[in-house]
């Protein structure tokens, strides 16, 4: 089906992708530019870009069906994917994720994730779901994520009362989260990074510091340093307050310690280093998550140790 949208006076200069993700708010900004660059969505019967400034004679279609398919909610099976259970209870269940692996689902990735490995687990936690919406259902108990190539504590809730609870537990700032990092420099002893982080605006899968983005701070303690090739390397632990995509990566390059293995957020330096350490991901390891459970109130404290990548980089550089 064709979806006819026409563009009014005041809706002139407006990015097509920004202009339609508002109109068709039932698909995602990235589902419409997908549309867009398969040629699903035109303006006046010519193929146009995610970036197209609207005009005031604009005559939008779009194939209806197309953004339909996309968004067809992705149903997470059982696969039997090892884990590793570090802390569980009646409400929760700590997982220490490896690097490599994805936490849930999604358009293009829709196996071998953690939720696949968690429903192999315990079958219970497809239930635990924030919604009956296509979206939830694709990260059933997921409380919050790691990125792929970060390693570390997960805690998944067992059923939606707790998933609820411990959502709000961790929008509240009040759950301690505590990272192991290894950056390049000589970082100071212990301080904090307050910016704003929003969306790179040259490049929408990325993170950057910028006004229009959300708050985040980021406190850090050094607690090991070390000499290699002419450079200066900081091992840090972090507790990151608030919880941005990409939160400590981005502020760690830009206060000029770039994380070592990161393979988004480098610098020439920060690169080369991290070739010649064969750190292949990310050096940063979620080790340490301090909360009181909803429920009763009891305080949990879940750490976990470095895996063998990152000490075997630890290891060539002492």
């Amino acid at each position: 089906m064709i979806r006819e949208i026409q563009v009014s006076a005041d809706e002139v200069g407006e990015r097509v992708d920004v202009f339609l993700a508002k109109k068709i708010p039932e698909f995602s900004r990235s589902q419409i530019q997908q549309g867009i660059n398969e040629k699903k969505i035109r303006a006046n019967k010519q193929e146009i870009k995610p970036s197209y400034k609207l005009k005031g004679d604009d005559e939008l279609e779009i194939n209806t069906e197309f953004l339909e398919d996309l968004n067809k909610p992705i149903e997470p099976t059982a696969e039997n994917i090892p884990i590793n259970i570090i802390y569980e209870d009646k409400d929760i269940i700590a997982v220490d994720k490896p690097a490599g692996i994805v936490v849930h689902p999604a358009q293009g990735n829709t196996s071998g994730t953690l939720v696949n490995a968690l429903l192999n687990y315990d079958s219970k936690i497809i239930n635990a779901k924030a919604d009956d919406s296509g979206y939830a259902a694709t990260r059933p108990g997921i409380v919050h994520r790691l990125d792929k190539d970060t390693s570390g504590i997960i805690i998944v809730a067992k059923n939606r009362k707790v998933l609820s609870a411990l959502s709000k537990l961790w929008q509240s700032g009040k759950v301690e989260k505590y990272y192991t990092a290894l950056v390049l420099g000589q970082i100071n002893d212990s301080g904090e990074v307050r910016t704003d982080i929003g969306r790179n605006k040259a490049n929408r899968k990325k993170m950057a510091v910028a006004d229009s983005g959300k708050p985040a701070l980021t406190k850090y303690s050094k607690i090991g340093e070390f000499h290699y090739n002419q450079s200066t390397l900081s091992q840090v632990v972090v507790r990151i307050v608030t919880g941005r995509t990409h939160q400590i990566r981005v502020h760690m390059k830009y206060i000029g310690h770039p994380v070592i293995g990161d393979q988004t957020y480098f610098t020439k330096d920060s690169k080369r280093i991290s070739d010649d350490l064969d750190a292949n991901r990310q050096m940063l390891h979620a080790c340490k998550i301090v909360l009181k459970l909803p429920a009763d109130k009891k305080k949990v404290e879940v750490t976990s140790d470095l895996p063998d990548d990152f000490q075997t980089v630890l290891h060539k550089l002492s």
